[in-house]
């Protein structure tokens, strides 16, 4: 197709493509630099959240947009593990707080290194000033997408949620 026959739209496009690309990249990224502590991507992620902060599952979720039911499974399975632990919460007694164990701090320093590896080689060639720009622009567009999205919802609220059987997966950051 010629390019001046494309369409702002077709740009688009081409800009959600990327996006989906570069996400199943960080996806498939953070399973092999975690793979070797016998994690995944996504256990990886709920250690990061509550590493700054015992959180509920219920939390946790929230803060990465996703389901209880499948953090609650993450969380289940790291527990297993012996990298989190369940504390006491005043505040709700039926809803422990996820804490890092010792293990679980040792796991994460260590994971935390190799992805700074991983970074500095991602990044090589990068100007902060470039990445600067594309974080404004992905900002931009993400302020757009809520937008468009919430009206989307106010006009037809019965489409609000996934497909059944699609499911988010986590993503570490």
């Amino acid at each position: 197709m010629n390019a001046n026959l494309r369409t702002t739209e077709d740009v688009f496009q081409d800009v959600l493509l990327a996006l989906f690309q570069l996400h199943g990249q960080v996806l498939h990224a953070a399973d092999t630099m975690s793979g070797e502590f016998e994690l995944t991507g996504a256990r990886w992620q709920v250690m990061k959240v509550v590493a700054r902060q015992p959180m509920t599952a219920s939390q946790i979720a929230r803060r990465l947009g996703l389901q209880r039911q499948s953090v609650q499974r993450t969380v289940d399975s790291i527990r297993q593990q012996g990298l989190v632990e369940v504390r006491p919460n005043m505040d709700h007694v039926r809803a422990g707080l996820i804490a890092l164990s010792d293990e679980g701090r040792r796991v994460l320093t260590a994971l935390e290194q190799h992805q700074q590896a991983w970074l500095a080689r991602c990044m090589r060639g990068l100007t902060r000033s470039e990445l600067e720009q594309v974080a404004g622009s992905l900002g931009e567009l993400t302020s757009r997408v809520e937008r468009a999205t919430a009206r989307e919802k106010d006009e037809k609220p019965d489409r609000t949620r996934a497909p059944s059987g699609v499911r988010r997966r986590l993503v570490t950051t």
